[in-house]
């Protein structure tokens, strides 16, 4: 059986900072069109214990636009020899969040707030419902209860 969604740990060692490492998070949504859209998302960091965040620099497109109808989101982390977690696979559902764009733009590394000086875009949290992947102790498989 699963254990329960739980970010702290190994996964936030892998996910806060990792493209700084030169391992950002890769970003699945759904375009208005049904196709897929995958980037890196450099600002990805770990928000609280089932919850992630990101910085969309952009708030009428892309995937601040998507969200609103489509929030299944999927994103996919390797780093062989990080701090934390090798291989993460995380299934989520993503809201954009504007009242949290002081908190969110403040917490994200240096180089993505240099890519959005003026501050135009807007939050995006990502309520985490499943993660699959590899730590220094094997393999591991968490869902929301």
């Amino acid at each position: 059986m699963p254990d329960p969604v739980n970010l702290t740990g190994e996964i936030a060692a892998a996910i806060n900072g990792a493209a700084l490492r030169g391992h950002p998070v890769a970003l699945a949504y759904s375009r208005d069109d049904g196709s897929a859209s995958v980037s890196f998302r450099g600002s990805t960091y770990v928000r609280g214990s089932t919850e992630l965040a990101t910085w969309a620099r952009n708030p009428n497109s892309g995937l601040a636009a998507a969200v609103t109808d489509r929030p299944r989101v999927s994103l996919v982390f390797f780093e062989i020899d990080g701090p934390g977690a090798r291989y993460l696979a995380i299934e989520g559902r993503a809201r954009v969040a504007p009242e949290l764009n002081d908190e969110v733009y403040g917490a994200i590394i240096e180089p993505e707030r240099q890519q959005d000086p003026e501050r135009e875009g807007v939050a995006v949290v990502i309520d985490v419902d499943s993660v699959a992947g590899a730590a220094s102790d094997g393999f591991f498989q968490q869902t929301r209860g």
